[in-house]
């Protein structure tokens, strides 16, 4: 049966994750965030909202989506879905408001330790799904399995440098040194976890959507092994951090793993790229090169990032959230959106009539202007924040915000299936986010 492996639950994980991308530009916005001000605790509200919210959630959604598909299995305990989302998403939610409370709003103190907790428990509910699907014999030969699996340990990093840094701010005994605190938590987030977690994905989709052979190379094996010394270095950085020791030498050989094992993964990703067999790339994947542009410029920000910090530090980060991993993941959620609609609404009647080609439901070339906007804007911020000029970088700001209003509009287009004919709609259209569960009277609507 079509889609017997696919999660019912993806399309909300991603729904919840736009909702918080486009509240945190919002406020981004509203509270006149700018260059050197990330540091306030309105700012770290916004960039958990967008880093948690957002990409975080996102990406466990396309992991909760992606294993059963790596495994060739179901999702195991597939019934902690719904709960892990809205331990993350409340958890998120929780700890933006921690932070507000530290700008003087006491009533939202409480929720500063409520959300670390909460954090935990969803992720910890994400690690027995996705864990308990991959572990087998046949899947941990694959590098991009074992890439997600590692991910999952920069995720245990990202939350246990955090929660330190959260018991430091509440002055609850524990004591780290928070300048040497915040490079380990934002390494383990942006690297250890998202982009460790974003590589082994992407080998999979780049070989699907470019049609390129998915046989594994000696640079995805090599990029995997620095993966790991990476998440080596971070847990021993962790270790001197909670014994009183000094960081930077990690962070200086993490920045030098980083750029090497970064410049392995481009070289593969050239080497599909070359290979494949679909002539003209679909709009996912013709802006998934940008992307990888600004993987590129984020790591080799880096190394002077780790040294000097400031607008370097600022400007490196950006370009990593926002740029790399942000172009990348709106670019493939149009594509996969449309993929689990057709799937969702179309493959049960694969034989008894016509149905319209995954192509037909998006609409490329309003999706191309609204990543070029994205993509464009993300890079003016960039510059903006190395450049120390704020007004360019709030114009930035509503550059990406009317962008991702876009590409919201185009997503809630494919799943009301509103770039099709009327008369290829079914009467009773899925729903946006909610799980759908097709019954015999909707088949029949599609049919008539």
């Amino acid at each position: 049966m079509p889609g017997k492996t696919l999660s019912p639950w993806t399309l909300s994980w991603f729904g919840s994750a736009m909702i918080a991308l486009v509240l945190a530009l919002v406020l981004a916005l509203a509270l006149d965030i700018g260059p050197g001000g990330f540091d306030r605790p309105e700012a770290l509200a916004v960039v958990h909202l967008f880093a948690l919210g957002w990409l975080a959630q996102v990406m466990l959604g396309a992991l909760v989506q992606f294993v059963p598909v790596l495994a060739a299995r179901p999702l195991a305990h597939a019934r902690l879905a719904l709960p892990a989302l809205l331990a993350v998403s409340c958890g998120t939610l929780a700890l933006a408001g921690g932070f507000l409370g530290l700008n003087g709003l006491a009533t939202l103190r409480p929720f500063f330790l409520l959300g670390p907790a909460l954090l935990g428990a969803g992720f910890a509910m994400l690690t027995v799904m996705i864990l308990a699907t991959l572990v087998t014999r046949q899947t941990l030969r694959l590098a991009e399995v074992r890439m997600v699996m590692l991910a999952l340990v920069g995720l245990a990093g990202l939350w246990l440098s955090g929660v330190a840094m959260v018991l430091t701010l509440e002055g609850s005994g524990v004591v780290v040194d928070l300048s040497q605190a915040l490079p380990l938590h934002l390494l383990f987030g942006i690297g250890g976890f998202l982009t460790v977690a974003a590589f082994g994905v992407s080998y999979k989709l780049f070989a699907m959507f470019l049609i390129a052979p998915e046989g594994a190379s000696w640079q995805r094996h090599a990029v995997f092994a620095l993966a790991a010394l990476m998440a080596g270095l971070l847990l021993g950085g962790l270790a001197l951090l909670a014994a009183g020791g000094r960081v930077m030498p990690v962070l200086i050989g993490v920045s030098a793993v980083s750029v090497a094992g970064c410049g392995l993964y481009l070289h593969d990703v050239r080497r599909l790229w070359r290979a494949r067999r679909r002539p003209v790339p679909e709009v996912n994947m013709a802006w998934s090169r940008v992307a990888l542009g600004f993987l590129a410029l984020a790591v080799l920000l880096m190394p002077l990032a780790v040294l000097q910090g400031g607008a370097l530090a600022e400007a490196g980060v950006f370009a990593a959230l926002v740029g790399w991993l942000s172009t990348l993941t709106l670019s493939q959620m149009i594509r996969i959106t449309a993929f689990l609609t057709w799937i969702q609404v179309f493959a049960p009647l694969i034989g008894r009539r016509k149905v319209p080609l995954v192509q037909q439901l998006t609409q490329p070339r309003r999706a191309a202007w609204a990543l070029a906007l994205w993509s464009l804007s993300a890079g003016a911020a960039a510059l903006c924040l190395l450049a120390g000029a704020h007004v360019g970088f709030r114009l930035a700001l509503g550059g990406l915000l009317i962008a991702a209003l876009l590409i919201l509009s185009e997503l809630v287009a494919i799943r009301s299936l509103s770039h099709l004919p009327k008369s290829e709609r079914p009467a009773r259209l899925p729903p946006l986010i909610l799980p759908v569960f097709l019954k015999p009277s909707l088949q029949t609507e599609t049919q008539r």
